[in-house]
């Protein structure tokens, strides 16, 4: 596809396709251009929850918009990626946005912009914002895509922010100093608004930008309550079910994501009622998700893999592990975190620019010091390969990236 404009009548994979062209397709920092037609469309001033981090925010993020729909509220909630749908990453009411709205969306954003050139996830953020004004919601609940300070959801002031976690990832966007990625984080927070912390010891640095801005670091807190694993949150008296999701970390997710709630104004009494159903009802796709003879899980750095392990580690099996990665994460690190749970590997290779070919991914994971390495052509020849060779003490494990994930649920 090479217009320069969109025509009229495209279909939503013809604007997806022309949003991936050149300079619109990649990660182009700031928040100039999203301002200003930003300011064209206009949208209303709602209540809005924004959510950063390293991993974690996606659970976050979800979390907080099924707890406030449990509380009655209207919720629009934005993340990404997606893993099979591009609606995904725009909810009403946990519903994906139907394509026809979409395309709507994008011809407003299409008109507002002029000659302003907007990247990919400006343009989808802006869209976001035009449905969920549509849908006149109560809450927004908006994930950041990359960084914070520079990412197109900060051009929305947000009543509260969480920041989920800070590790290495996007280094060559944000620089491979966690010091420096926990400013970035810390850009979404506003001056006299709370930034939720979840986790267990916030960054020095982390807390001095959030000193720095004026906002009031609030950190999380969760308590084991009893041995059938009951557990609480700092500031609510409600004993919670275990999530389906294990980990602290989610606990944490969980924890940030009811605290950052009544920051936007929402009452204690309420979240806390509704907190129970809302745990004990908590599943992601892509986290830790069991599918058929499956575990399917999106960790594409070394903290991610590094949870997963702790989590998957205490059903005592071994795993032939599915792994595909784009070229630009760490994949020695993630191979090696994951090496005590494996019996194998079988390498799938990925699609686009940043994909590798299964040989590739291979040749890095034998070079971290694996053995009993196969290559593959794509996840879905790489789930025949893990099938076909794995004893009946052996799980299947696919993970390393939402690209991974999503081949293994259309296999």
């Amino acid at each position: 596809m090479t217009a320069t404009r969109p025509a009229p009548g495209w279909s939503l994979e013809q604007w997806l396709a022309w949003l991936e062209q050149g300079p619109r397709g990649g990660i182009v920092l700031g928040l100039d251009r999203v301002a200003r037609v930003l300011d064209r469309l206009a949208p209303a001033a709602r209540p809005t929850l924004t959510v950063a981090g390293t991993n974690g925010k996606g659970s976050c993020a979800h979390f907080a918009a099924q707890l406030a729909r449990a509380c009655g509220r209207r919720v629009g909630l934005y993340t990404s990626p997606h893993l099979l749908d591009f609606g995904e990453r725009i909810r009403i009411d946990g519903v994906p946005c139907e394509r026809t709205s979409l395309i709507d969306a994008f011809a407003r954003v299409e008109a507002a912009r002029g000659d302003v050139m907007l990247t990919y996830f400006e343009f989808t953020t802006l869209a976001a914002l035009c449905l969920f004004d549509d849908a006149d919601v109560d809450l927004r609940v908006l994930e950041v895509g990359l960084g914070g300070r520079l990412d197109a959801v900060n051009a929305i002031d947000a009543d509260a922010c969480v920041i989920t976690s800070i590790g290495l990832d996007h280094v060559a966007e944000l620089g491979d100093s966690l010091d420096g990625i926990a400013r970035e984080k810390a850009g979404v927070a506003r001056p006299g608004r709370a930034a939720v912390l979840a986790m267990p010891e916030p960054p020095v640095a982390l807390r001095e930008a959030l000193d720095g801005i004026g906002a009031r670091g609030r950190p999380v807190g969760v308590v084991a309550d009893d041995a059938a694993g009951g557990w609480r949150i700092d500031g609510f008296d409600t004993v919670l079910p275990p999530p389906a999701i294990a980990g602290d970390a989610v606990r944490r997710n969980i924890a940030a994501a009811a605290i950052g709630l009544t920051e936007t104004g929402m009452e204690a009494a309420s979240i806390a009622a509704a907190l129970p159903g809302a745990v004990a009802a908590f599943l992601l796709p892509g986290r830790q998700q069991t599918h058929g003879d499956l575990i399917l899980d999106i960790a594409h750095n070394v903290e991610a893999a590094g949870e997963l392990a702790a989590a998957l580690g205490q059903r005592h099996r071994r795993w032939r592990i599915v792994l595909g990665m784009l070229a630009d994460k760490p994949v020695e690190g993630v191979a090696q975190v994951l090496a005590p749970l494996a019996a194998s590997w079988v390498c799938a290779g990925l699609p686009g620019p940043r994909g590798m070919t299964g040989d590739m991914l291979a040749g890095r994971v034998a070079g971290a010091g694996m053995t009993d390495v196969t290559a593959a052509q794509d996840v879905a020849e790489a789930l025949a390969l893990a099938r076909a060779s794995r004893a009946d003490n052996e799980s299947i494990l696919v993970t390393g990236s939402f690209l991974t994930v999503a081949g293994a649920l259309r296999a």
